[in-house]
């Protein structure tokens, strides 16, 4: 059984790995404009700043941390889609006292709703959607049929991975990389990339919450 006044481990996941990755994601941001990995990073410690200062220890507290950290204090259009994404977690969890697999799929299907109404960008342009959206029917389509969390955690985790690396196959059909048009054909998408982070994070500190670990 998972507590959501206990689960500050999965933001906190999150923030970790977003902070580790700083430099590979800018290193993919190279056909954009190369700040990725850092204005996600900068967003994220300022999101652990404020679990520390004011002792969050729930998990929708901790999103909410996220949440208002990327949307206020990072800039391009990253802050507002990520902002977008946890609120979609906030949304899905500010009622609930424990954390099922059906609070999991809400979650992630408010993040994919919340992202998807303020762009226009669609599975197959080189973005964070072509993680989010299969990763999402990943986990639906396994729960549907199963009712495990770990197992449709752990399905959700290979079609974000399989997502994200799609994208090296794809044309920028957004965003800056846009404007070049072929010669983004090769490369992984930095967007892609961060999503794919958090997407994976969230399901290990979730499926060790659940086992106990």
């Amino acid at each position: 059984m998972i507590k959501n006044s206990q689960a500050i481990s999965v933001p906190k996941s999150i923030i970790e790995s977003i902070c580790k990755n700083r430099d590979y994601l800018s290193e993919l941001d190279s056909l954009g404009d190369g700040d990725h990995g850092i204005n996600m990073s900068k967003g994220m410690d300022l999101a652990q700043k404020l679990i520390n200062d004011e002792h969050i220890n729930d998990m929708t507290g901790g999103f909410q941390a996220i949440k208002t950290a990327l949307m206020d204090h990072i800039g391009g259009s990253m802050g507002p889609l990520y902002g977008m994404f946890f609120r979609g977690f906030i949304k899905a969890t500010a009622d609930k006292e424990e954390i099922n697999g059906d609070t999991v799929n809400e979650m992630l299907h408010k993040a994919l709703n919340n992202v998807e109404s303020i762009t226009t960008a669609k599975l197959g342009d080189k973005s964070l959607l072509d993680t989010l959206i299969p990763a999402v029917k990943g986990f639906d389509q396994e729960w549907q049929i199963h009712k495990n969390l770990i197992s449709s955690l752990q399905n959700m985790q290979k079609e974000s991975q399989k997502g994200f690396e799609s994208t090296r196959n794809l044309k920028a059909n957004i965003g800056r990389a846009e404007r070049l048009g072929d010669k983004t054909v090769g490369h992984l998408d930095a967007g892609a990339a961060s999503c794919n982070l958090i997407l994976q994070a969230f399901a290990e500190s979730i499926i060790s919450l659940e086992r106990g670990i």
